[in-house]
């Protein structure tokens, strides 16, 4: 009953003041921690997105900002850090699967950086050196996952940023005569000109390697891939929603990793990236349905061209690892 009621009351608690309801709650011997799930899962439960939704700030909803709110009560205790991070994850693969980046990078920014070392220090407290359960391993990979999937997102975001940025060409008066003076000054104009294009290309061949080393990153995630947990958890229904997302993600991110090759005149390397996706060892193709692998088959053929590749090689492959 008691926690119940204080659930309800605090329910509606400005995020700044929740740290003293959790003093207040530790003074007078109340499980703070079961009183803020409780509120957690109402403010979720509760939060039904609809079309005349108000925007907030930096594209986030209004509903969608209360949910995100929401995972600063499952952080005021360090006891309570594995439940914390469970449930942003869970919230993370909500907004992802919805396609609403925004949200999800503001719950992942919320989650303190030390909570992976929290959560075994709090386990290690009470069961010192044995392994974490499997839903909390699972948990701390599913992080690292949705960590490297955002930092893709914000690598491309500033690669696209910085092409779209290159020092325009200043104006030369061609057709005029011109005084000494102005010519010194076109001149000048000229070469400082070049040494900022010098210093755009030089930066943008940094954020493109950048860009490139972090989407690999995502695709060829290391002990069995992105999103795929190492032990099978409590959750019945987590392996069908992390495939889910696997579908949608994995197809999106060759492909802007495709685009960023591609413009940046690597097409060898469109075309390598090819045999990750047509490799067993990986089977990335799983994730894509017929029309994206035809679409990424015409990039594959068109970069094949242009590097005087054999298309037909990389053709047979990928189709060999489809069927």
């Amino acid at each position: 009953m008691q926690v119940t009621l204080l659930s309800e009351v605090l329910c509606d608690v400005e995020e700044v003041l929740r740290g003293q309801c959790a003093q207040y709650a530790a003074d007078n011997n109340v499980p703070m921690e079961e009183v803020a799930m409780r509120i957690y899962q109402k403010i979720i439960a509760q939060s039904c997105p609809s079309n005349d939704d108000i925007m907030s700030v930096a594209n986030i909803s209004e509903t969608d900002a209360k949910m995100v709110s929401a995972v600063s009560w499952l952080l005021l205790t360090e006891v309570q850090r594995s439940t914390a991070l469970r449930e942003a994850n869970r919230l993370i693969r909500r907004f992802l699967g919805a396609r609403k980046h925004a949200p999800a990078c503001a719950v992942f920014e919320m989650i303190p950086p030390d909570s992976i070392e929290v959560i075994h220090r709090e386990w290690s407290k009470e069961y010192q050196n044995t392994p974490l359960p499997p839903d909390d391993a699972n948990a701390v990979r599913e992080y690292l996952c949705l960590q490297a999937y955002l930092d893709t997102h914000q690598a491309y975001n500033d690669w696209c940023s910085h092409s779209a940025n290159r020092p325009a060409s200043p104006r030369c008066h061609l057709n005029k005569t011109l005084t000494f003076s102005e010519q010194v000054a076109q001149e000048e104009t000229k070469k400082s000109h070049e040494m900022s294009l010098q210093r755009w290309e030089q930066n943008l061949t940094v954020q493109t390697q950048l860009t490139r080393d972090k989407m690999l990153n995502v695709l060829l995630f290391i002990d069995g891939g992105w999103l795929v947990d190492e032990v099978e958890g409590t959750d019945p229904s987590r392996n069908e929603q992390l495939e889910n997302l696997r579908k949608q993600c994995i197809p999106s991110t060759t492909f802007l990793l495709v685009n960023v090759l591609k413009e940046s005149g690597q097409d060898q390397a469109v075309v390598e990236l090819c045999e990750y996706i047509a490799s067993e060892q990986y089977q990335l193709y799983k994730l894509f349905n017929n029309k994206e692998l035809r679409d990424l088959l015409d990039k594959v053929y068109d970069s094949s061209i242009k590097c005087d590749c054999n298309p037909l090689q990389y053709n047979s492959q990928t189709e060999e690892g489809t069927s």
